[in-house]
């Protein structure tokens, strides 16, 4: 998995691979800048990183726990400075009440939901206790709350209203480094995005984050050419039963020109931004 990762990552800086393009790889100090697509099947989860300080948001179902705190600590995580549940599913949340009992985990941001939109299900309950037991500081998302992250820095976008379909209750985040712009939707559908849209708020990213999978009630036109990403992430799970992602997303990206990156295809995607704001892509496969 690594090694063919950083092969790839040799490809992607314009070094034939070999031996010594290998090791000239394998020389090459951690970038202080990235973003993580980690592939924990159909489900979501992407960590970030920026100049020693760790974002996490979403860690997908409860079996992919290992999957994600051995990746952090692959990437010599100790601290999760923020952690985002953008929404109680359990594909989203599954994971994360075991990876805050294995992190320091300082603050964690969550869609304020009313009493009507409170789920009761058992893995939200066993986040809310992994929460409590932390010690963490829970942040409510509130639209227009920006917050520093090493030397980026991250806005909350949405949920801006309460909707009794909780994938419209997804935090949605725009984070930007340099000159580079990453945008998380977790599983906003089409009328969060249409809210987004009328909020006259900045979408333009490098990167996008596909809303639901890549499904087709997400994604919509005027949300992508609003966003205008050169890259589009579909975290989705080999061979899904949903079919994510769907066939007329993967046609729009298509047809908007936006390259379209999978986890079930790709595995784990990485972006990386030198201090030159220079974006390298590295895929752990070719798909």
């Amino acid at each position: 998995m690594l090694l063919g990762g950083l092969v790839l990552l040799g490809v992607v800086l314009g070094v034939v691979p070999g031996q010594e393009a290998l090791q000239g790889v394998l020389n090459q100090p951690k970038p202080a800048f990235s973003v993580h697509f980690i592939d924990v099947g159909q489900g979501d989860c992407e960590l970030i990183l920026d100049h020693g300080k760790a974002l996490l948001i979403d860690a997908g179902e409860a079996d992919e726990a290992y999957t994600v705190i051995s990746y952090l600590r692959r990437q010599k995580v100790e601290t999760i400075d923020y952690l985002v549940a953008t929404h109680p599913h359990s594909d989203h949340i599954g994971a994360l009440p075991a990876v805050i009992r294995a992190f320091a985990v300082k603050n964690v941001i969550l869609p304020r939901l009313s009493q009507e939109n409170t789920p009761t299900t058992y893995y939200y309950e066993q986040l809310l206790t992994a929460v409590k037991n932390s010690g963490a500081r829970v942040i409510a998302a509130k639209p227009g709350a920006a917050y520093a992250l090493g030397e980026g820095k991250f806005t909350v976008l949405a949920p801006m209203k309460q909707d009794e379909e909780l994938n419209n209750m997804s935090v949605v985040l725009r984070l930007t480094y340099l000159e580079k712009g990453f945008l998380f939707t977790g599983d906003a559908e089409a009328p969060g995005e249409e809210q987004l849209l009328a909020s006259h708020a900045d979408l333009s990213c490098d990167v996008l984050k596909l809303g639901h999978h890549g499904s087709a009630t997400s994604n919509t036109e005027p949300f992508l050419t609003a966003a205008s990403p050169q890259y589009a992430v579909a975290e989705c799970g080999y061979q899904n039963s949903y079919g994510h992602p769907h066939r007329e997303t993967v046609a729009l990206c298509r047809a908007l020109g936006i390259e379209l990156l999978r986890t079930d295809k790709h595995g784990d995607v990485v972006f990386s931004v030198a201090e030159d704001g220079t974006m390298s892509l590295q895929k752990e496969k070719n798909g």
